[in-house]
């Protein structure tokens, strides 16, 4: 849990995550923060990735055109993809696949795909995804 420090150091609201008043919030100095509308507590993004899963269910458009004041690396949108591909169960990892199908950049999730591609514990439809994927970006 972090403070929020003095009233000019306040992060503004950069992100509504769910509908449960989940936001992600960048402070004044580029940290990306987690903040629960019902208690204030506030936790480093990257060490909550779980929490922001429910990105994932949006418009990858969307949610980038929420954050396009920073550039794309400086987010933690590439690191929840990266763990949403590797999450348990069907659901996140085909969500993160559709956001790779609609264009999120693939060139630094290869291993992942790979990984993906070549798991006994995938269902053949997220499989083949992984394979097509990972074959499209990896011969380019």
């Amino acid at each position: 849990m972090l403070g929020m420090g003095a009233a000019n150091d306040r992060p503004r609201v950069t992100l509504e995550i769910n509908n449960d008043g989940l936001l992600l919030v960048q402070d004044a100095v580029g940290t990306w923060l987690i903040q629960g509308a019902a208690d204030g507590l506030v936790h480093p993004a990257g060490d909550r990735l779980v929490w922001l899963l429910p990105l994932l269910e949006r418009i990858p458009t969307d949610v980038r055109a929420a954050l396009s004041h920073v550039p794309l690396t400086d987010t933690p949108l590439p690191a929840l993809v990266r763990f949403a591909l590797s999450a348990w169960g069907e659901h996140w990892p085909t969500l993160a696949l559709d956001w790779l199908d609609s264009g999120w950049p693939i060139r630094d999730l290869l291993d992942v795909l790979a990984d993906m591609k070549d798991s006994c514990a995938l269902s053949q439809p997220l499989r083949y995804r992984a394979h097509r994927l990972w074959r499209a970006s990896a011969h380019t």
